[in-house]
C-alpha cells in the first residue's frame, strides 16, 4: 500500500491515512460490541438474583424445581459453549451430593429397603435426593455466574451493596493469590520429596507429619508474602475504605430486578402448592 507514495504522493498519503483510520475505527467498534455482549443484565441485578434464587432453592421442599433449574443451567452452558468448563467444575458438587444421599439412606428413616446385604431407608433416600437437587442447582447457578461475571464486577457489586470492606479485601486477595499459594505448595512438596519425604515406605503417621510440615511452611510463607503485598499496595496509594465507583441503577434494571424477585416468589409459591 505504501508504494502509492512514489507515484502519486498526495493521493497515497490520503489513502494511507484513511486506511489506518478505518482500522482504528473498526477495532474500536469491535471492542465496544464485545464489551456490550452478554451485558443485557446489570451485574448488580444478576448477582442479587442469583443470591436470592440460591436462598429460595434451600427453602424448597420438593426436588422438581431445583432439577428444572439445573437443566436450564445446562442448556445455557450448551448455548454459550461453556459446557465443558461447566461440567468439569460440577464434578465435585455431584460427588459430594452422592455422598450425602448415601449417608442419609443408610442412617435416616423408618421404612427399610433391603437391597442385597445393604439396608437403606426410604425417608433417608428421599431427603438425600432433595439435598442432592438443592446442591446441584445452587452449584450450577454459581458456576454460570462466575463464568459470565468478571472478578472486578463481583467485587464492585459487593462494595455497592455495602458489604464490609474487610470481607471484600480478603475475598479479592484470596482469589488473586490462590494460584500462587498452590504453586508455592508444589515447590515445598518437591523440596521435601527431594529430601526423602513422602516416601512410599512411610506409614500413615510419617505422611501426616510431612503434610503438617508443608502446611506450616506454607502458612509462614503466606504470612510473609501478605505483609509484603500489603506494604506494596499502601505505597501505591491503595486505601482500605474506598467507595464504590458504580453509578445508580437505571429504570430498566430496577424493573428487571422487580420481575426477577416476583419470579422467585412465584417459584416458592409453586413449590408450596406441589
Amino acid at each position: 500500500m505504501l508504494e502509492w507514495l512514489t507515484t502519486d504522493p498526495l493521493n497515497g498519503i490520503i489513502i494511507t491515512i484513511t486506511f489506518f483510520i478505518s482500522i482504528i475505527i473498526g477495532k474500536y467498534l469491535r471492542m465496544k460490541r464485545t464489551a456490550n455482549k452478554g451485558k443485557l443484565i446489570e451485574p448488580r441485578i444478576k448477582i442479587l438474583f442469583v443470591f436470592l434464587l440460591i436462598i429460595s432453592i434451600t427453602l424448597m421442599g420438593h426436588w422438581y424445581l431445583p432439577i428444572l433449574i439445573c437443566v436450564i443451567c445446562i442448556l445455557i452452558s450448551l448455548r454459550s459453549n461453556t459446557f465443558a468448563d461447566y461440567s468439569r467444575k460440577l464434578i465435585f458438587p455431584v460427588i459430594l451430593s452422592f455422598f450425602i444421599i448415601l449417608i442419609q439412606g443408610l442412617t435416616y428413616g423408618i421404612n427399610k429397603i433391603n437391597y442385597w446385604v445393604i439396608t437403606l431407608y426410604y425417608e433417608g433416600l428421599d431427603f438425600g435426593f432433595l439435598i442432592f437437587a438443592r446442591v446441584i442447582a445452587a452449584a450450577s447457578l454459581m458456576i454460570l455466574l462466575l463464568s459470565d461475571t468478571s472478578e472486578n464486577e463481583i467485587i464492585e457489586t459487593m462494595r455497592w451493596y455495602r458489604v464490609p470492606g474487610t470481607m471484600i479485601d480478603i475475598s479479592s486477595l484470596m482469589s488473586r493469590y490462590a494460584k500462587s499459594f498452590l504453586k508455592e505448595a508444589r515447590k515445598i512438596k518437591l523440596a521435601q520429596e527431594s529430601r526423602c519425604g513422602f516416601s512410599k515406605r512411610s506409614g500413615f503417621r510419617e505422611k501426616m507429619y510431612d503434610v503438617a510440615s508443608i502446611t506450616g511452611a506454607l502458612i509462614m510463607r503466606a504470612q510473609m508474602r501478605a505483609e509484603i503485598v500489603y506494604k506494596a499496595m499502601l505505597s501505591r496509594g491503595w486505601k482500605h475504605d474506598q467507595g464504590s465507583l458504580a453509578g445508580p441503577l437505571k429504570r430498566k434494571d430496577l424493573l428487571m430486578g422487580f420481575v426477577f424477585s416476583m419470579g422467585i416468589i412465584i417459584l416458592l409459591g409453586i413449590d408450596r402448592v406441589l
